[in-house]
């Protein structure tokens, strides 16, 4: 006579067999997860945590390249803001054009 698996529920209260697989006493210190009951408000303040760092991180990146793009901004200003720009091609093309008329 063939015995049965033990049947479990879980939490969707689905039948579910688990056999008894024999383990080390190496393997249940290196994975606790597979015999412990999940504690819901671990998990909860786990995940809270991760999204808060996350954004943290998030937010001190863009505060990071805010702060980058004004020191590019101001290292690129000219000196003397009174100083003359240089022509552009088109402008002194019509001034060679008006000086050769």
């Amino acid at each position: 006579m063939q015995e049965k698996p033990q049947q479990h529920r879980n939490n969707t209260g689905h039948n579910t067999s688990k056999p008894d697989i024999p383990a080390t006493r190496l393997f249940k210190v290196l994975n606790p997860e597979l015999f412990m009951k999940p504690n819901k408000w671990i998990m909860y303040g786990g995940v809270v945590t991760m999204v808060g760092i996350m954004l943290w991180l998030g937010s001190s990146e863009l505060q990071h390249r805010q702060d980058q793009h004004i020191a590019d901004a101001v290292k690129n200003a000219p000196a003397n803001s009174s100083a003359q720009r240089a022509p552009t091609y088109q402008e002194r093309m019509a001034e060679l054009r008006r000086s050769s008329s």
